[in-house]
Parts: C-alpha cells; sequence; structure tokens
C-alpha cells in the first residue's frame, strides 16, 4: 500500500475529502518526524512507537578489493508495533513454507477456504 492509496481509503471510510486527508497524513508524518529529530519518541497507543536507536561504527572489507573502511555510528529510526498490532497481524497472517524451503506469508482466510 502506497501514501496515495492510504488517502484514499481513510477518505472513503470517513467521508473526509482526499484533500484534506493528504494534509492531515502530511501534518502526521511532519510533527512524527520533527519529533525523532529531536531524539523523542513518538507512542501511539495501540499501534506502536517511534523512536531513534543508535547504531555502533563498524568496520568492513570492500568485497572485491579487500580494503577495510569503516562505517561511523549514527542515530536510526525505529519502529516497535504495540501489542493490539501485533495481535492483529498474527489473527489476520499466518507464514507458510514454500517447497523452495524459503517462507512467505499468507492471509488465513486463503489456507481455510475448501
Amino acid at each position: 500500500m502506497r501514501k496515495m492509496d492510504l488517502v484514499v481509503q481513510v477518505s472513503q471510510r470517513t467521508g473526509v475529502p482526499k484533500e484534506t486527508v493528504l494534509k492531515s497524513l502530511n501534518g502526521a508524518l511532519a510533527v512524527i518526524a520533527e519529533a525523532l529529530a529531536r531524539g523523542e519518541d513518538v507512542r501511539l497507543k495501540g499501534f506502536g512507537t517511534f523512536g531513534v536507536r543508535p547504531r555502533r561504527s563498524t568496520r568492513r572489507s570492500h568485497v572485491l578489493t579487500h580494503q577495510i573502511f569503516s562505517i561511523p555510528s549514527k542515530a536510526t529510526p525505529r519502529f516497535y508495533p504495540g501489542k493490539l498490532l501485533r495481535a492483529r497481524v498474527a489473527e489476520q497472517l499466518t507464514v507458510v513454507q514454500l517447497p523452495s524451503g524459503r517462507l512467505t506469508i499468507r492471509p488465513r482466510n486463503l489456507l481455510e477456504s475448501p
């Protein structure tokens, strides 16, 4: 789902014009981004928490030249799903192993149909 898909669905559910929903969504995302840039967490009860966590510096080697270089430490945004969101996803989706051995996610209703 892309941003405009979200805007269309919210507009249909609420009856609010798409332009208004888009402005509201952009405003909410801007507020979240600004809070994260200040190092604050944004908690949406039942949905999840947006936060910033440090990433340690590390050393890597180039695959072809084997030259070692370092990646500096930095702050990275993270999302931690809330209890209700995790429960809803677990209730609606299931993990299935494909014949190749890879794992994929399928809606539960597709598996239960005869």
